[in-house]
């Protein structure tokens, strides 16, 4: 009985995100939308600063996966114009949230590694 309690108060407190903590976290990927729009080169996943330290762009879209906030309209459009395919603008467009959006920009990280992966094994 004690352990279920525990995992429920762990699971309430990790609902209920205080408001510094979701504004920091927003404004980490705000800043990891931008630095994916700017990672053309064979360079590493580009990290940006969280909770103090730098971490994996793709680490900041894991940790907005409970962030239910709505997306400002001009991330939204960012991520509209990255998001090639078409399965991948819809299921952005069903969940506009920052939880949606990052799902979305990990599946974009994921198909930008691959292409980097990809150029590599042609110059080899």
């Amino acid at each position: 009985m004690g352990r279920v309690f525990h995992e429920r108060i762990a699971g309430d407190t990790m609902a209920k995100l205080s408001e510094s903590n979701t504004l920091e976290l927003r404004v980490a990927f705000h800043n990891a939308v931008a630095r994916f729009q700017d990672w053309t080169a064979d360079v590493a996943e580009p990290k940006v600063k969280l909770h103090g330290r730098f971490c994996p762009i793709s680490g900041v879209c894991r940790e907005v996966a409970n962030l239910t906030n709505a997306l400002p309209k001009d991330i939204l459009s960012i991520l509209y114009k990255e998001a090639n395919a078409d399965d991948d603008i819809l299921l952005l467009k069903l969940d506009e949230t920052y939880r949606g959006a990052g799902r979305r920009l990990l599946r974009l990280i994921k198909k930008r590694k691959n292409e980097i992966r990809r150029r590599k094994a042609q110059r080899s």
